[in-house]
């Protein structure tokens, strides 16, 4: 007879002495070997049941893995007890064993032969939920009894949604093997959570430098959030540093945030209007992030959960439907936009399907999750796009053919955008305008212009804009600037263009008219216009080669 013919028989003389109830065996002849199949169960707790052989005539037959809501324990929260029969061959007697029993809902502790192996999360009084963490333990080599009967015992306790070994499958394996698998896992979060941080930090730099720009700042609100997302079911990250609970809490408030950004970002570039019910969703959500973080009972944030989960629904079928017409016109990126986003869509969707338990939690690239697998390849593609689009508004418009800088009415367009930013914001805005000439009159100074543009822009800020206002004289936009600041600063550059821009026929002179934003009197950006030349010939009346603020 073989020696694996032995092992099954004497593990059905084992399970046929313990009594019909109790499941088969399982048998480890090689590592790793999957412990998924048929289980005993009990819902209870005592703590004796901890102890190995004892009596089974009350346990019932559950699969593992899976949650026990969908095999007969509908609604049923609280304390639960697993054991499983383990044979394990003695010429592995030599090896160092490990545990990999997946995702836990929501607290456990494991026993081998009445041994304690390890625990994670902590039982009520103290309760503290660890739904998010990989359970992996260290198997005492003392405790097993190699060739012989064992018996492994899991006690679980839920409070709210699904409880008890919910995937991917568990296995025994070599501890090295367990312990290189989940620092593999982790490893690839944190570089996947590093490559979506530094994408949210280019486009937040883009926003800096076009404010109008709106789109950047979303999309990086919606990179953040999704980068801690991943993180929070890392081993050795916000978990270790915050808490089980902290760390589950932290899950829910980024996941609400990433859903509540995705959307804007795509209407923005498509230039269409938020749909009513999409602000509606994404003020939900925001409330919903606000109580993860304040709200005490930790089990009432699954219902902030499941309006997340049909948001994603609902907001990816918009967005894919936003691509495609866009596609239908041969916008450029959106044909190879819509491949990469129906890929993220459908790897959340799967996630969303894994997570309410209709498709089963196999082990995937990072985790259980599938939506890592498509997130960089959509992250990319509309990085590019939104780049692209950004290059566009910056460089891509016309220029004033002398200068090279916007020309009045694409300036007065911006300076629309900022104003009611300005208003929203409720920061500072100044409207200069400074006129170059020999003299009271103004006659105009070609000669200059060409050395005092880039004097000009070297000396301005990324958030400030330049224009051609007319053949002498430009219009700069200074943000996030009071009236008295703008003074010094144009005080500043009138001296510095003078200098620089100085030549054999004589040193121009710069007049300089400043207006500062006030919403009660200047509505539209004519108004705000108005008031720079009226400062502007205030300045002239006075002689020129001045600053003059508006009256």
């Amino acid at each position: 007879m073989s020696r694996t013919a032995g092992l099954l028989l004497a593990a059905a003389l084992l399970a046929a002495g313990a009594g019909a109830q109790e499941p088969s065996p399982f048998i480890v002849e090689k590592l790793p070997a999957q412990l998924a199949g048929e289980w005993s169960f009990r819902i209870g707790h005592d703590p004796a049941w901890a102890s190995p052989f004892r009596e089974k005539r009350n346990w019932q037959r559950i699969r593992v893995p899976g949650g026990w809501e969908r095999q007969g324990y509908a609604e049923y929260n609280g304390h639960a007890w697993y054991k499983a029969p383990l044979v394990i061959d003695s010429r592995l007697a030599g090896e160092e064993f490990g545990l990999d029993l997946g995702l836990i809902g929501d607290v456990d502790e494991v026993f081998l032969n009445g041994r304690p192996v390890g625990s994670t999360g902590a039982f009520p009084p103290r309760f503290d939920k660890a739904t998010l963490a990989r359970r992996f333990y260290r198997i005492p080599k003392d405790a097993i009894r190699f060739g012989e009967r064992n018996e492994l015992a899991i006690h679980v306790y839920n409070d709210t949604r699904f409880g008890g070994l919910l995937g991917p499958s568990p296995r025994i394996d070599r501890f090295d093997d367990v312990l290189r698998r989940q620092f593999l896992r982790d490893l690839l979060a944190y570089c996947l959570a590093t490559l979506i941080a530094t994408l949210a930090a280019f486009h937040l730099i883009l926003f800096g430098a076009q404010r109008s720009a709106y789109e950047h700042l979303f999309f990086t609100g919606f990179l953040l959030a999704i980068s801690a997302y991943l993180l929070t079911f890392t081993h050795w990250g916000p978990a270790l540093l915050l808490g089980q609970s902290a760390n589950f809490r932290l899950n829910v408030f980024t996941m609400l945030l990433a859903i509540a950004f995705f959307p804007t970002s795509f209407y923005r570039m498509a230039h269409r209007k938020l749909p009513v019910a999409i602000v509606a969703m994404q003020t939900l959500l925001a409330l919903g992030a606000a109580f993860a973080l304040v709200w005490r009972e930790e089990g009432d944030l699954y219902l902030w959960v499941h309006l997340a989960e049909a948001g994603t629904l609902i907001t990816g079928a918009l967005v894919l439907k936003t691509l495609w017409n866009l596609a239908r016109h041969r916008n450029p990126w959106t044909r190879t936009l819509l491949v990469t986003a129906l890929g993220f869509v459908v790897g959340v969707v799967l996630d969303v399907l894994v997570d309410i338990g209709v498709l089963p939690r196999l082990e995937v690239t990072v985790g259980e999750l599938y939506y890592p697998l498509a997130l960089i390849p959509f992250a990319l593609i509309f990085s590019l796009s939104l780049a692209h689009n950004w290059m566009e508004r910056r460089w891509g418009e016309p220029l004033d053919s002398t200068t090279g800088l916007m020309p009045r009415d694409r300036f007065v367009d911006r300076l629309a955008s900022e104003l009611e930013r300005s208003r929203r914001s409720r920061q500072p805005l100044a409207l200069a305008l400074l006129r170059f000439g020999s003299g009271a009159e103004d006659t105009g100074a070609d000669q200059f212009v060409a050395r005092a543009v880039p004097v000009i822009r070297r000396a301005l800020r990324q958030i400030d804009m330049l224009s051609r206002y007319d053949r002498d004289t430009f219009a700069l936009l200074l943000a996030d600037t009071e009236e008295r600041a703008a003074m010094t600063i144009l005080e500043r550059l009138r001296r510095t263009v003078a200098e620089s821009a100085a030549s054999s026929q004589g040193r121009p002179v710069v007049t300089a008219g400043v207006a500062q934003h006030r919403p009660s009197r200047h509505v539209a950006a004519d108004e705000l216009i108005e008031a720079a030349e009226a400062a502007l010939y205030a300045a002239i009346a006075e002689g020129g080669d001045c600053t003059a603020t508006a009256p």
